[in-house]
């Protein structure tokens, strides 16, 4: 059926159908004439049919007369509405502004699920993208495997998996690009040549790598648009020449699209490299990455072949899996593999959160739409002598109805284009609390399909706001309205008993979007006074990296100069450096050991936090030492190989032994093996790491001056603030190394900050939706009271002339917002209580019946009651008897 048919069906029967009725008895009546004269009945019907059949063209014209009469009539509606919304601007403007709040904060936060969750990846058929990690098959399986792939595990799963078009590796990198004028640091890749095939996606310029070139001896480079239109000018010659990175050079042989990125995340990637410099590692005599099975530090994605799914695709890659178990039992015994969905994965566990919060800003939205309602139900009980009118005019109740909807649509079609406005507005502070570290912030705008969706809230929010009260004005009794002539014909208890059912909806919605906000608020509270296990006031940290000298006795030299340098600045009372840094989002380094006095299988070694550190680190960072001594000078390169532990380790595998003295042999080295065995020096106390909801787990540090991995990140514990700082770390490093470029220079509670990023976009933002919806809880009770008031002033009068104190009137109508208001918050806490368990994850140390939020809520909606419900007893009580004997 015709969306017209619809509504031809909906306002009655058409010219059309009555057309079709008339030419069908000429029809007959001809054909019963021809049969009395003399024709056969077959005869005398093609008769009639030719004569009267042939109206096509008439029932054309009718079916056009009828559009215009429908688009004529649908347009003396939307008039009558815009005049009829005009001569009432002060509830036109407490309306719109109502519907701009709950659609506009709905629209900003479905731009950023819209956004997060729900955009596909920017390649082709990227539903058939799949993450492929690692996790430890003696624990539970989780629901997004987060453990990273050797690259011989990678190997063997590229080897025998049939489920993939095709498979890639990638790990992340940071390098120091010179020969392009001052030093600059790049993000980039190190990738397997496949994942072009993977993503579908080639180089615009030049060509992508080739197998042979993820060998040793190949050294090539993809550069990105914006690279190589900032560094080389968009020069095509590029191809062919050198770019340096940490002092190896590259061929550039390719530069990426425009805007291409991988993984789409909040910092973008510049330089694409391959795996031949890991093959090359260790000159033989040591064992490259790309041949340790226990090194698992690579990411693995796949392209699903066709028909394939997720489920069949991680059967098979179980079965590889218990395969290489068997194969390599000391690596492999807990290692399964697993895929997920690439943009699953990217997300992680920010689609919960991001779920509840739209789902907290819909309830805002049914809150503005009750509020709404309520605001038409108290304006319809003016309009009672013009609906009778109308009706009494020849108006059907169908067209009573569809004119009300018609103002209703009108009236939520303007806020939600109020509400764009807004939306846009709120984005931008939505984005500036969005924590750097969540995923996909560039996708977040307001696009084509949030405008659909906005399209659709505001016709849906019309229609449910505005059926109920034009149903209710549509069944009026117009013949006592007409009778009267009042605007109040209308009013009545069952109105007042719609408009208190609304409040006490609104009051129920609020109480659970209260509840949920002050359940997160404490949950941040306790978060943010974690002991962290040091002290981060006061702290500056700071990124190098440098491209000379990479052996270990240059790279140890240089960072030693640059220590007593740094520590000579004014200001500075202590510093140090480390790698990873404590909560500097990628201390997330873990690696197997044994203890020698009680050793185990390497298939069961267990693992630890791990961290390579200056002397003086615990010092800088405040870290009591709880027995032994820390590392200083006599820890040097070739010194006896030591560690320090912390004390939750010192307890799970010495228990009431001492450590001290005590040799573990650790799963990682800088390439001496003699250098995995190490003495416990000393035992310091426990720190958080990234993600301060999990308890500190066990951890050992080992003096970098004995494993040189790489520059480590500098702290310097000082008065001075970052930027204030950052000149002279500047200088000096660069009087060490003048190529040598400095970056990410922030104070450590900056870092603290963003691990809170979570916690606090999420609290800040509930605790702002349950703001909105107590505001328009109290403006919809506010203004159910006064009507209240205005309805029952000649009542008020009465009582007042009969003898009635003023504290009794105050009280009379206090009461009956407290009331509505009490029941509310009742069916709101039991509401609240039951839907606990969604936010419960996002909570810490907080329980979901928290009983102080309950109070509190309740006690926050019951002041905000009173005082929405004082200002119109207050005028109730001020009534003069005589004039409200007179009202009306």
């Amino acid at each position: 059926m015709s969306l017209l048919s619809r509504f031809r069906g909906l306002f009655g029967r058409t010219v059309e159908n009555q057309l079709d009725e008339e030419i069908q008895s000429h029809i007959e009546m001809r054909a019963e004439l021809n049969m009395r004269q003399g024709m056969s009945p077959q005869e005398a019907r093609r008769d009639a049919i030719r004569r009267f059949g042939n109206v096509t063209w008439m029932k054309e014209e009718t079916r056009r007369a009828d559009i215009v009469e429908w688009v004529e009539s649908a347009m003396q509606d939307l008039r009558y509405a815009m005049r009829i919304l005009l001569r009432s601007r002060a509830f036109a403007a407490v309306a719109l502004i109502t519907l701009a709040l709950g659609i506009g904060s709905t629209t900003a936060m479905f731009s950023v699920v819209n956004g997060v969750l729900l955009r596909p990846l920017p390649y082709p058929d990227p539903e058939r993208l799949v993450a492929i990690n690692e996790y430890n098959t003696s624990r539970p399986m989780p629901d997004i495997p987060l453990g990273q792939l050797s690259y011989p595990d990678f190997d063997d799963i590229a080897t025998r998996s049939h489920s993939f078009d095709s498979i890639a590796a990638y790990t992340f990198v940071e390098s120091t690009v010179t020969g392009l004028g001052p030093a600059f640091h790049v993000n980039g890749e190190i990738i397997s040549p496949a994942i072009f095939t993977v993503l579908r996606v080639q180089p615009a310029l030049g060509r992508a790598f080739t197998n042979e070139e993820n060998q040793p001896g190949h050294h090539v480079a993809i550069v990105s648009d914006r690279f190589w239109r900032t560094h080389f000018g968009g020069d095509p010659a590029v191809l062919g020449r050198a770019l340096s990175l940490d002092g190896n050079s590259y061929t550039i042989v390719g530069v990426m699209p425009p805007g291409f990125q991988f993984v789409p995340q909040t910092e973008p990637r510049d330089v694409w490299t391959t795996f031949s410099r890991w093959a090359e590692m260790g000159g033989g005599k040591s064992t490259p990455p790309t041949k340790q099975r226990g090194n698992h530090s690579i990411f693995g994605i796949a392209r699903l072949k066709a028909g394939i799914t997720v489920e069949a695709a991680n059967t098979e890659l179980a079965s590889i899996a218990r395969s290489l178990a068997v194969e390599f039992p000391d690596k492999n015994r807990h290692v399964g593999i697993a895929a997920v969905p690439e943009l699953r994965y990217l997300v992680g566990d920010s689609k919960n959160p991001l779920l509840v919060l739209m789902g907290a800003v819909g309830l805002v939205l049914l809150v503005a739409c009750a509020n709404v309602a309520n605001l038409l139900l108290a304006r319809g009980a003016g309009r009672g002598r013009e609906i009778a009118v109308r009706a009494a005019l020849g108006a059907t109740r169908l067209r009573v109805l569809r004119q009300l909807i018609v103002e209703s649509v009108l009236l939520s079609a303007t806020g939600a284009l109020l509400g764009i406005g807004f939306a846009q507005f709120a984005l931008v502070g939505v984005l500036k609390l969005y924590p750097e570290n969540l995923p996909r912030a560039a996708t977040v705008a307001i696009d084509l399909r949030v405008l659909l969706f906005t399209t659709a809230i505001a016709i849906g929010t019309g229609l449910l706001f505005g059926l109920m009260p034009a149903w209710r004005l549509s069944r009026a009794n117009l013949t006592y309205a007409i009778r009267e002539g009042r605007g109040t014909s209308t009013a009545g208890r069952t109105h007042d008993r719609i408009r208190s059912a609304l409040i006490v909806a609104e009051t129920a919605l609020g109480v659970v979007l209260l509840v949920g906000a002050g359940l997160l608020i404490r949950s941040f509270q306790r978060l943010s006074g974690v002991e962290l296990g040091f002290d981060p006031h006061h702290l500056v940290a700071a990124q190098f990296d440098t491209a000379r000298g990479t052996t270990t006795v240059t790279r140890n030299r240089m960072l030693t100069d640059l220590m007593s340098r740094v520590r000579a600045l004014p200001g500075v009372q202590s510093a140090a450096a480390s790698m990873p840094l404590p909560l500097a989002g990628n201390d997330m380094w873990s690696v197997g050991f044994n203890v020698l006095d009680h050793p185990v299988p390497e298939s069961e070694y267990p693992h630890a936090s791990f961290y390579l550190v200056t002397d003086g680190f615990f010092q800088t960072m405040q870290i009591p030492l709880l027995r032994g001594r820390v590392f200083d000078q006599r820890d040097s390169i070739n010194s006896p190989p030591v560690m320090i532990i912390t004390e939750t380790l010192a307890k799970r595998y010495f228990r009431d032994e001492d450590p001290i003295g005590r040799k573990i042999y650790m799963g990682a080295s800088d390439g001496r093996e003699e250098y995995q065995t190490r003495e416990i020096v000393g035992v310091v106390g426990d720190i958080r790491r990234t993600n301060l909801k999990f308890a500190p787990t066990a951890a050992f540090y080992v003096p970098i001056s004995q494993m040189m991995w790489g520059m480590p990140t500098i702290v310097v514990r000082t008065d001075r603030r970052a930027d204030a700082l950052r000149p002279d770390l500047g200088q000096s490093l660069a009087s060490v190394d003048p190529d040598a470029p400095l970056y990410d220079v922030r104070s450590m509670e900056e870092w603290f900050a963003l691990d809170l990023g979570h916690s606090r976009f999420q609290t800040i933002l509930l605790g702002l939706f349950a703001a909105i919806a107590l505001l328009l809880t109290a403006v919809g009770l506010y203004g159910v009271v006064a009507y209240t008031v205005a309805q029952r002033t000649q009542e008020i009068g009465l009582r007042m002339a009969l003898g009635a104190s003023r504290a009794t009137v105050l009280w009379m109508v206090l009461r009956r917002g407290l009331q509505l208001i009490a029941t509310g918050i009742g069916i709101g806490l039991v509401g609240a209580f039951a839907s606990g368990k969604v936010v419960q994850a996002m909570l810490y140390q907080t329980a979901t019946r928290d009983l102080p939020t309950y109070i509190t809520v309740s006690g926050v909606l019951a002041a905000v009651a009173l005082i929405a419900s004082y200002v119109p007893a207050r005028k109730a009580s001020t009534v003069d008897p005589m004039v409200a004997l007179r009202y009306e």
